[in-house]
């Protein structure tokens, strides 16, 4: 196994920062949007810091689509496995301590709110000026560095923010593992047009020798550009296929998802149930195999235990009590595989729909998913904060009305998800008064907003 230098610790001063909601306050005071693409300033402040990033082993993890799934399910099983885990994602659903973990659990309150604090008068002692601190997800990943440094972990899995090749998180000089998930057309705006621009983004986190992990239904333009790069950097690849794996006709919604491996026999209970989390597995199960022959001890029934109890949620998450699926598909490759995981488990289902969608995404891929679920029964369109990010609510429902004519489909509008989500329940009610086969309710278009409904008390 890789060894690394004992924990670097320094005091923590939590004067002027004394509670959770202070630090939460603080971190928001730092524009949570901004976007300052480039490492040197996060390298300058980590080498302050003697470098905590580089004394812990790594897996590090880009893509489109896939990459938060990889790493819960890479988590739960090292953790099956004993080991320490360390885990960094992004975004958060409902509170930001969920983006540092250990062993799957939030970082806990004191402990986040005594890494804010060291940070924040560690910057002040530097007297940089304010211009140049670090962005809001640059500051909770230097944290993060910090913060596993102290508490000694085994290994950690990093999910990039955004790309790659200038994310903070690339400031890794030698991770024992990188993987790409998954190459598709989302944040544009910031990683270019094409299929191929985007790859050349995400593979960025390719190191000199250091194996690369490649999800097996990346497209050609952009696989082209990964495999170069990797050639570039003397990078082995092994490229996951997900061929022989198939999803079992006992695969539903409460008990998981089955994928059976043909070439081996194996079967694998996943609690995550899109069928589409089999080319995640394919890269799971690639990674845990070079993990293994770095020294890292991973029996087999530790990744059958940590695939079952690995948790991600908002990701085509269902509760039968309720019966709502919350789902966080938010770009064009999401609703596809939403319209996949629709089909396997709920293909004639009468259906309810909450939806929202950011700006900067095309309503199309979203109104094409839910006409390939059939006639929905009613639909309530809202937004969640900060509002200027997405679509009116009334100027959405237009365009659904268009799509859903309301003769056949009612249409509201609400101004937050717990509004629109408690008024949908009140509408599913009155619906089915006396009938105890009720519609299912989707959430989708949004992981605030589907976090936001995840928060409330009845789940």
């Amino acid at each position: 196994m890789t060894q690394f230098q004992p924990a670097f610790s320094p005091a923590i001063d939590s004067s002027g920062i004394e509670t959770l909601a202070e630090a939460v306050q603080f971190l928001d005071g730092l524009d949570v949007s901004a976007m300052k693409l480039g490492l040197d300033r996060v390298r300058d402040l980590l080498a302050t810091l003697d470098n905590p990033q580089d004394h812990f082993p790594m897996v590090h993890i880009a893509g489109t689509n896939g990459k938060g799934s990889v790493t819960a399910m890479l988590t739960a099983i090292l953790k099956a496995a004993g080991l320490k885990v360390g885990s960094f994602t992004s975004p958060h659903l409902i509170q930001v301590r969920e983006r540092i973990g250990i062993n799957g659990n939030p970082i806990l309150p004191d402990d986040f709110q005594h890494e804010v604090q060291f940070l924040k008068q560690h910057l002040e002692t530097l007297g940089w000026p304010r211009d140049q601190w670090p962005t809001y997800f640059e500051f909770l990943n230097v944290m993060a560095y910090q913060f596993f440094r102290q508490k000694r972990v085994d290994i950690t899995v990093f999910e990039t923010g955004l790309g790659g090749r200038l994310d903070s998180t690339n400031v890794v000089r030698q991770p024992n593992l990188t993987a790409i998930t998954t190459i598709g057309m989302d944040h544009m705006q910031h990683l270019g047009n094409t299929l191929a621009a985007i790859a050349g983004e995400k593979a960025g986190i390719i190191k000199p020798g250091v194996p690369v992990v490649v999800g097996a239904h990346i497209p050609e333009e952009a696989l082209t550009v990964i495999l170069d790069k990797a050639a570039q950097q003397d990078a082995p690849v092994i490229l996951a296929s997900d061929q022989s794996l198939a999803v079992s006709p006992q695969s539903n919604p409460t008990e998981g998802l089955l994928l059976e491996d043909a070439q081996t026999g194996a079967a694998y209970r996943l609690s995550l149930l899109g069928p589409y989390q089999g080319q995640n597995l394919a890269i799971v199960l690639a990674c845990v195999e070079q993990l293994r022959q770095q020294g890292f001890a991973i029996p087999q029934q530790a990744v059958l235990d940590g695939l079952q109890r690995a948790y991600w949620p908002v990701r085509f998450q269902y509760f039968p009590q309720q019966h709502v699926v919350l789902d966080g598909s938010h770009n064009p490759d999401g609703f596809a595989s939403l319209k996949d995981t629709l089909q396997l488990y709920f293909p004639k289902e009468p259906k309810l729909w909450l939806v929202s969608l950011r700006n900067n995404r095309d309503p199309q891929a979203l109104i094409e998913v839910m006409q390939s679920a059939g006639q929905p029964l009613g639909i309530m369109v809202t937004q969640a904060s900060p509002n200027h990010l997405y679509h009116p609510p009334e100027a959405l429902a237009e365009q659904l009305r268009a799509a859903f004519p309301e003769a056949f489909c009612w249409i509201e509008t609400a101004d937050t998800p717990t509004e629109a989500y408690t008024r949908l329940l009140q509408r599913r009610d009155a619906m089915t008064a006396g009938n105890s086969d009720k519609p299912l309710v989707l959430v989708t278009g949004s992981l605030y907003s589907a976090g936001e409904v995840l928060s409330l008390a009845k789940f």
